[in-house]
């Protein structure tokens, strides 16, 4: 004879009781540790009274595995989110476990200062281990010393496999909103974090020998895609000197893509970072676009090659928008910046972005565009808009090799340009170009020094106060008049360099097709 185990509901109330069977609302446990001391299966339920508040700490044991199929699911009944309440300890704890999903839960702890863990963590040190399915899903996580959601392997390339990670908001955490980690490069296989907010990780101020305070930061993972997050008022306490945090990105990564999301008036308690967006060491085949940054006290989209990071190349940052970043320490709105680690930055197409920059209350100087570093090889920056206000600079960039921009459009507010090349100052475009070869085309003179006739520009304002639907094409303050002379000048990436310039602009209007004429800047038309 054989017997096939059906899955179970379990309740947990907090007027239940733990001798009950806790298979109905009536007969309800009443504690996380009648949770913790029972074995559950493959397809079980456990769920916790709405709008109750749960003392303790949920620890998911090793011989409890749920499956793709049949996953076990921590969960909320009734009306709103039960509260688990874990003080100085973690909030939920699962180590080796694939198969678990929580949903609608809030995970408290004690506050930054006095809990000593991160709140949900997805641990694994198994040797050569793959583990499927882990989905998390409106939770709210906040007051970790630590990570908000923590997932990561420390066993060679052991990783965790199709991760899902939406509509949850981590706050007020120490280290980072929500991070990975893992020992070797591209671990963890198949994730997607949509639609999450992460707000005031402030860093902290204890750890001096690495960043801390990032919203959203991925590592060790292969295939990635990053969309519609928000990220702001992170790492005012990072205390690293040598390096900062950011509102989302990732390193050590292959094919992440990062898209459709807001990152601002992200921080630094140093002079290093605390900005928008990045590609980080390590990262290969990956993109940045249709983004909107704004307001960081570092630059608005980063790449950046530390030391003694595996290679980074074959990296796009295309279509996005910068208003008012580098507000600390004259950073730039756009940074590229390479240790020359491992061939330093390779292959690395920047396109169409629209870069505004206005003088910051610090008085620093901050740059629409900032290259430094050493290891540049085939890095293109085309069809930029940079635009500064009060003789700040365009252009700075200590390197003179391995960098071409050709096609962008440089404006500084009617005054004078102010363009650094090494150790070279310029004035106009056409001394730059005459000067250094930059803006040209074999022969053919390119690039333009107009003001690009925006609509609004440092008017972008954040997505919560444009519209509900929190949409990043309402953002018109960043499209041309029709009068623009940017329309129509913008060279044929893919005739020309033979690169895809992707599908649409950042306001959904479609590339302009082969042979056609197309813009300069994040916006190929003047209307949506």
């Amino acid at each position: 004879m054989s017997f096939s185990a059906s899955a179970k509901t379990y309740y947990v109330s907090a007027t239940g009781n733990d001798a009950d069977a806790g298979t109905s609302i009536k007969k309800a446990w009443k504690t996380i540790g009648k949770v913790n001391s029972t074995p559950f299966k493959a397809g079980d339920q456990i769920l916790f009274e709405g709008g109750s508040n749960f003392e303790g700490a949920i620890w998911v044991r090793s011989t409890v595995q749920g499956s793709v199929a049949r996953p076990i699911l921590f969960g909320s009944y009734g009306a709103g989110r039960a509260r688990i309440i874990s003080g100085t300890t973690y909030g939920f704890y699962a180590e080796n476990i694939g198969g678990i999903e929580l949903h609608n839960l809030e995970f408290v702890g004690s506050g930054r200062l006095t809990n000593t863990n991160s709140g949900v963590i997805f641990h694994l040190d198994l040797a050569d281990t793959h583990l499927q399915h882990v989905v998390l899903d409106n939770l709210s996580v906040q007051g970790y010393r630590d990570r908000g959601i923590s997932i990561g392997s420390a066993n060679g390339s052991s990783g965790y496999d199709h991760v899902r990670v939406t509509r949850c908001v981590v706050s007020a955490n120490g280290e980072a909103g929500l991070g990975s980690y893992a020992q070797t490069l591209a671990a963890h296989h198949n994730w997607y974090v949509g639609s999450c907010q992460a707000f005031d990780n402030t860093g902290r101020a204890d750890v001096t020998d690495t960043h801390t305070g990032s919203g959203i930061v991925l590592s060790g993972v292969d295939g990635v895609l990053i969309e519609r997050c928000e990220a702001h008022h992170n790492g005012a306490l990072n205390a690293n000197p040598n390096g900062g945090p950011v509102g989302i990105w990732g390193w050590n990564c292959n094919n992440l893509i990062i898209q459709y999301c807001e990152s601002h008036h992200n921080q630094t308690g140093t002079t290093k970072d605390g900005g928008g967006f990045d590609l980080d060491g390590g990262c290969t085949n990956s993109i940045l676009q249709y983004n909107y940054s704004h307001d960081n006290d570092g630059p608005g989209y980063l790449v950046a090659q530390y030391a003694n990071a595996p290679p980074l190349h074959d990296v796009t940052v295309r279509y996005n928008i910068s208003e008012n970043d580098g507000r600390r320490h004259g950073q730039g709105a756009l940074t590229l910046w390479s240790s020359g680690a491992n061939g330093g930055i390779q292959r690395a197409f920047v396109h169409n972005n629209t870069i505004y920059v206005s003088a910051p209350a610090d008085n620093s100087q901050p740059k629409a565009v900032h290259i430094s570093g050493e290891g540049f090889t085939d890095v293109g920056l085309h069809n930029n808009v940079l635009q500064t206000t009060a003789g700040l600079p365009v252009v700075v960039s200590l390197t003179t090799r391995g960098v071409l921009l050709q096609g962008n459009a440089y404006w500084s507010s009617g005054q004078a340009l102010q363009i650094a090349w090494g150790a070279e100052r310029y004035n106009s475009l056409r001394e730059w170009r005459a000067a250094t070869g930059q803006e040209q085309l074999g022969t053919r003179a390119t690039g333009i020094e107009a003001d690009p006739q925006l609509q609004q520009p440092g008017t972008g304002g954040t997505l919560a106060t444009l519209n509900s639907s929190r949409q990043l094409t309402s953002l018109t303050a960043y499209q041309m008049q029709a009068s623009s002379g940017l329309l129509g000048t913008g060279l044929d990436l893919l005739s020309e360099f033979n690169r895809d310039p992707g599908p649409h602009d950042f306001f959904g209007n479609p590339i302009p097709s082969h042979g056609e004429k197309r813009a300069i800047g994040a916006s190929e038309s003047t209307s949506n």
